[in-house]
């Protein structure tokens, strides 16, 4: 009896406990923690390994909320710093034409300026709705086996002249005899145009460009063989910054506010990467900046 008396309110205040805590997870207060006591060998009850559960679930639910807002607050930054500086001077050529006029010596160079400007803000919109679509998985995925040595030479032929102009060599190794993976053609076809792409805007001018294959060799038999996709280049400009920032300054649009990139390229590939059920890392190292794309071997 005596044991009950000191037992039971104990174990009654605990439950009370993580009633109260449920209660304020269901309301939407998921930084609240419920209580949780060891006794004195360190050991936790059965209510006490409930209430840590509840604690570890809110707190992985708080954490995924606040990724949201975060990802919603660098869209918004994104529309308005990249809008705001397209369309500031959009806004200023167009009334120097009306107060000079179309016969102005000065009306073709206004009319380039508009047009290229014109041509971002198109590209702009196509990049944050292929953006959109990306991130929430909206996209058909047809998977397939193709061959990703072929793809990059379709893609870096498409590329030339633009890396040709910015004096950029193209190094290749190649150390897998066969680089078929398991993809789907048009994803993949973007992830290295935006790969190859970002290169030719943002890498160092009259610079180097190495780019590597190579499979994965398992330690298991249980574990698939996965074929690395690696992009290295020289930033042309400062990049001593992690590689978290430097995704957030691309989806935030902070780079490229002055280049014609709309800074978006890096994150629809992660996304459509995913989306193939691959992995996309970045890693930056001082000025060298390296993206690998991995995906599972056919």
């Amino acid at each position: 009896l005596v044991l009950i008396l000191i037992f039971v309110p104990k174990q009654v205040k605990k439950f009370t406990a993580i009633k109260e805590g449920i209660e304020e997870v269901k309301s939407g207060n998921l930084s609240y923690k419920i209580p949780v006591e060891e006794d004195a060998k360190g050991v936790k009850g059965e209510f006490d390994r409930m209430a840590e559960g509840i604690n570890d679930i809110s707190q992985a639910s708080n954490i995924a909320v606040q990724n949201e807002l975060k990802n919603q607050r660098m869209k918004t930054e994104l529309i308005s710093n990249v809008s705001h500086d397209l369309k500031t001077p959009l806004i200023s050529y167009i009334d120097l034409m009306k107060q000079e006029g179309l016969d102005s010596p000065n009306a073709p160079e206004y009319l380039d300026i508009i047009d290229n400007k014109t041509q971002r803000l198109k590209d702009l919109t196509e990049n944050l709705f292929e953006a959109a679509k990306a991130s929430s998985g909206a996209i058909p995925v047809n998977m397939e086996s193709i061959d990703l040595s072929s793809l990059m030479t379709q893609s870096l032929a498409e590329m030339e002249e633009r890396l040709s102009a910015r004096g950029l060599q193209i190094q290749v190794k190649n150390e897998c005899e066969d680089t078929h993976i398991m993809a789907d053609g048009q994803l993949m076809w973007r992830v290295l145009e935006n790969l190859l792409g970002n290169v030719s805007k943002y890498a160092m001018d009259n610079s180097r460009v190495y780019i590597d294959i190579r499979e994965t060799e398992p330690k298991s038999t249980e574990v698939k063989k996965m074929v690395i996709f690696e992009v290295k280049n020289i930033s042309g400009a400062p990049l001593n910054i992690s590689a978290d920032e430097l995704m957030e300054r691309f989806k935030r649009g902070d780079e490229s506010r002055n280049t014609e990139g709309s800074g978006l390229g890096l994150a629809i590939a992660k996304d459509l990467v995913k989306l193939m059920n691959g992995v996309f890392e970045i890693t930056v190292d001082g000025d060298l900046f390296k993206a690998t794309v991995m995906m599972e071997k056919a």
